[in-house]
């Protein structure tokens, strides 16, 4: 079974745009990358903060996907903008993969790359860097 996660734990930066990671597994050990779109929600009700953002997996370079994000995102229903802080926040993420084809039938036949998804949703704390 793929896994896919958020650090428990992520650094806030004083400034800049933050880095957001964790864990990544698919369990085809030949699929070698995979793209992950992410929300970043913080907040309850009309308060709450939405920030998208986008990040990369490679096998190459180990067992953890990681991307960036703006530090300011748009409040429910689009009202304002608001940003992000220390504390508690959800992410909800989904992650793309091409597994590579196969040969059958004694290599005479063809399956071709198939795509396959994972999605996953935690809660998370931003905590000082």
């Amino acid at each position: 079974m793929s896994v896919g996660r958020f650090d428990r734990k992520l650094p806030l930066p004083r400034s800049g745009r933050i880095p957001v990671k964790g864990p990544f597994n698919p369990q085809d050990n030949k699929v070698e990358s995979a793209k992950v779109l992410f929300l970043i929600v913080q907040g309850e009700g009309e308060d709450a903060v939405i920030v998208d953002g986008e990040g990369t997996w490679e096998r190459a370079k180990g067992d953890e996907w990681s991307g960036m994000i703006d530090r300011s995102g748009k409040h429910v229903g689009g009202k304002g903008t608001g940003r992000l802080h220390k504390g508690l926040a959800r992410g909800i993420a989904l992650s793309v993969v091409i597994k590579p084809g196969k040969t059958f039938d004694r290599g005479r036949r063809f399956d071709p790359p198939t795509i396959e998804s994972l999605t996953w949703c935690a809660d998370f704390e931003f905590v000082a860097p």
